[in-house]
């Protein structure tokens, strides 16, 4: 399948477009805050007042995060710190803007009196629904493609402006992990959400679930940067380590608790 698209989503005048990229990512964060405000702990945590305050730390933790870990492992990419800055050219690393949310949002809860693992929980059912509409955004920018293959699965890139390597047939990795995280999502509101009740619980899935994603999807990526002389990639690596930490969370928060006190 022949793909005819680039990173600019609609041209408006010279170099100013509407970015494919950044539209995707819009529009995940408008679906995904759209059906949380409708989720029964969006009003038990009475978050209105707080909300749209809360999306925009976690926007920017998530830049912050993304942009980071992606410019320390790609710094051939990134030759100047004025490229650090250009955003709107793409360049994020996901398991980096799940980090940046993770180290920066519970300073920002906590000041606002909101509790923090609650809140996580609920973050956690919508996040993969947000991450797949995103991905759609990197399929038609061209980054994060897969290696070259000969399968029916093979899409092909013809637009000259596209980030991918033209003309050449590669696995479309995003989409991908665009239907795996769907399915991820559809499993954190049709099941997880109704079956673990204790806070953290969620949160903890979540992460082990996009963690896996990552991780076992890199292996059809392209843009791969290898961890020392393994067949593991440095993206892969920070998978596992999400993975297990969250895994550990999750059997701890399953101990049950005895009350030593008399």
């Amino acid at each position: 399948m022949n793909i005819n698209c680039s990173y600019k989503l609609i041209p408006l005048y010279g170099p100013f477009a509407i970015h494919s990229y950044g539209f995707f990512i819009a529009l995940g964060i408008i679906v995904s805050m759209f059906f949380m405000r409708r989720n029964h702990q969006f009003t038990a945590l009475n978050l209105d007042k707080h909300f749209t305050d809360i999306i925009c730390m976690s926007i920017l933790a998530g830049i912050f995060g993304g942009r980071l870990v992606e410019v320390i492992s790609n710094d051939t990419t990134y030759p100047h710190w004025y490229n650090w800055l250009a955003l709107w050219e793409g360049g994020f690393s996901a398991l980096g803007s799940i980090l940046g949310v993770i180290i920066i949002m519970p300073f920002y809860i906590k000041k606002i009196g909101i509790p923090v693992v609650p809140l996580f929980d609920l973050m956690a059912i919508y996040a993969p629904l947000f991450q797949s509409i995103a991905r759609i955004g990197c399929l038609t920018a061209g980054c994060c493609h897969g290696i070259a293959t000969d399968s029916i699965m093979g899409i092909i890139y013809t637009n000259p402006e596209t980030i991918a390597q033209c003309n050449v047939a590669v696995h479309p990795t995003q989409m991908y992990s665009s239907l795996t995280l769907f399915c991820i999502f559809l499993f954190m509101y049709c099941v997880a959400q109704n079956q673990l009740k204790k806070p953290g619980l969620l949160f903890t899935t979540y992460l082990m679930l996009a963690s896996a994603e990552r991780f076992i999807i890199d292996f059809w990526r392209a843009d791969r940067i290898m961890f020392s002389h393994t067949n593991i990639s440095l993206h892969q690596l920070i998978a596992l380590t999400i993975f297990t930490i969250a895994l550990i969370a999750f059997i701890w928060l399953l101990i049950p608790k005895t009350n030593t006190r008399k």
